[in-house]
């Protein structure tokens, strides 16, 4: 799909989703405690960063959502909060910074921080970027002057997804029953009758069958070898034959997983760009 016919997609996705995403939103939180949702600006437009803080601050109001907003100015000074330790739900990156770009601070939070869990929010001025921000799994792409109904879906679509992820994987070994929040997981790995769940904060095994696992997981996680069960969340980078993963580690897709693998990123790419489903 070229560039350009990719952001008018997007375009079309944003008018479809706006006040029905609203309605599924309350319905689904209806009773329900929402926690804080922490949101990060970065761009070096002042004005701009004073304008899309309060649109974001009145539209949590408006769906029920409550949020901290927390502004930068430049690449540099962000990177140098997210290593002491701030943590971000969501973030909307200018991509024209001056010095270090918006391309280059969200390879250093999914590369150098191995964060996959941020959702970041490109906003541009321009549409040519769209080819090169793949690598970076943006969860959209936006065009300023940003309008508050694509800010307003935003944000459902995130929270919606956040929440998705409270899901876990559970498993046994011996008499004792484990679980994993399946957010944690980046990939399974069968070696003989042992499986090995690789997070990423470190590993765990039991005795298993990865095809019985597969049936059980949802549908972000893809099988792209007897071997190997991958979360699409941690994928950093894909070529036909092979994926890297947040790790560094590089997993062979074998030859009778390739053409379904590629055809299911693409589709999980343009779901997470559009409405959140993942």
């Amino acid at each position: 799909m070229q560039e350009k016919s990719w952001i008018t997609y997007q375009k079309r996705k944003h008018q479809k989703y706006g006040e029905s995403l609203i309605a599924e939103y309350k319905s689904c939180a209806h009773g329900k405690e929402i926690t804080m949702y922490k949101i990060g600006i970065c761009d070096d437009d002042k004005i701009l960063c004073s304008v899309l803080e309060e649109q974001i601050y009145e539209l949590s109001k408006e769906i029920e959502i409550k949020v901290e907003v927390e502004v930068w100015y430049s690449g540099e000074s962000i990177q140098n909060d997210l290593k002491k330790g701030i943590e971000l739900d969501l973030l909307f990156l200018d991509i024209e910074l001056v010095q270090k770009n918006g391309i280059a601070v969200g390879n250093f939070i999914r590369n150098e921080m191995e964060n996959m869990q941020t959702h970041i929010v490109y906003i541009s001025s321009k549409e040519s970027y769209a080819m090169q921000l793949f690598k970076v799994q943006p969860f959209d792409f936006l065009i300023k002057p940003v309008s508050n109904e694509n800010i307003r879906e935003v944000l459902i679509r995130s929270v919606k997804q956040k929440s998705r992820a409270d899901a876990y994987f559970e498993y046994q070994k011996g008499n004792s029953i484990f679980r994993v929040p399946v957010r944690n997981i980046a990939y399974f790995m069968s070696m003989d009758k042992k499986i090995i769940i690789v997070k990423k904060d470190g590993k765990e095994e039991f005795y298993g069958k990865l095809k019985n696992i597969a049936k059980t997981l949802p549908a972000d996680f893809l099988m792209i070898h007897q071997s190997y069960i991958i979360n699409q969340a941690y994928v950093s980078e894909y070529s036909y034959e092979m994926v890297k993963m947040a790790d560094g580690e590089n997993l062979n897709i074998s030859k009778p997983y390739r053409k379904e693998t590629r055809s299911k990123i693409i589709q999980h790419q343009k779901a997470n760009m559009s409405d959140g489903t993942v």
